[in-house]
């Protein structure tokens, strides 16, 4: 009882520490302390950091040259990857899968396309209504009796992205049967392509056979 007793009043006669005392550290306490070692220096930014995206000012549509195609003696397949490449971008060096970042591109005389071959008898359209038998088919010399246009818009959305992406890329081709367009506002440059027109090459290749005699004097 006694011994309660004492140890009550010693903890009542000991002193009490201030609120939120600050306990100075010793010199061996911050000698003790882990010293953090330098960090390594920052590195160069690698090409991936510093790829180049279009912004909204290049994939505007205003940002787009307008082009104008002659159809008329072009092989179909040949034009169309051409047009499809324009409307892409890909004969640009800002070209990014994606991105609108291609021109948009008008063909006139569709009607006067031309196929190598016997495609004109051989080549077959199909669409189909939606109801049972309601299948069509026509070959290429029909369909382009009748809607010359969809022969060349079927062929070039083909070499499109077959997604949302793809389908906004071919609102900018416009195709028309005649020579006439309604796009005179947006002043569309005329385009050729070497080796598909009539339009002869400005640059003729000589072959020079590198096995044949050669007379030395």
């Amino acid at each position: 009882m006694l011994s309660i007793a004492a140890a009550a009043f010693a903890y009542n006669i000991a002193p009490v520490p201030a609120p939120h005392a600050v306990v100075p550290a010793t010199a061996a306490a911050r000698a003790c302390r882990i010293a953090m070692e330098e960090g390594v220096a920052s590195l160069p930014p690698t090409a991936a950091q510093k790829t180049w995206f279009p912004k909204s000012a290049d994939t505007a549509k205003s940002a787009k040259k307008w082009f104008v195609v002659d159809a008329e003696g072009l092989r179909l397949g040949r034009m169309s990857s051409e047009v499809a490449k324009i409307l892409l971008g890909k004969n640009k060096a800002t070209y990014t899968p994606g991105a609108d970042v291609g021109d948009a591109v008008v063909i006139v005389n569709a009607e006067k396309i031309i196929v190598t071959g016997n495609k004109r008898k051989d080549k077959l359209y199909r669409r189909h209504s939606g109801r049972p038998g309601g299948m069509k088919i026509e070959s290429f010399e029909e369909l382009q009796a009748r809607v010359p246009e969809r022969i060349v818009e079927k062929a070039i959305v083909g070499m499109l992205p077959k997604n949302s992406h793809g389908r906004e890329l071919f609102r900018n081709l416009k195709v028309y049967a005649g020579p006439e367009h309604p796009h005179d506002a947006q002043s569309p440059e005329p385009l050729t392509f070497g080796g598909l027109t009539s339009t002869p090459d400005t640059q003729v290749l000589e072959y020079l056979d590198p096995d044949a005699p050669k007379c030395v004097n």
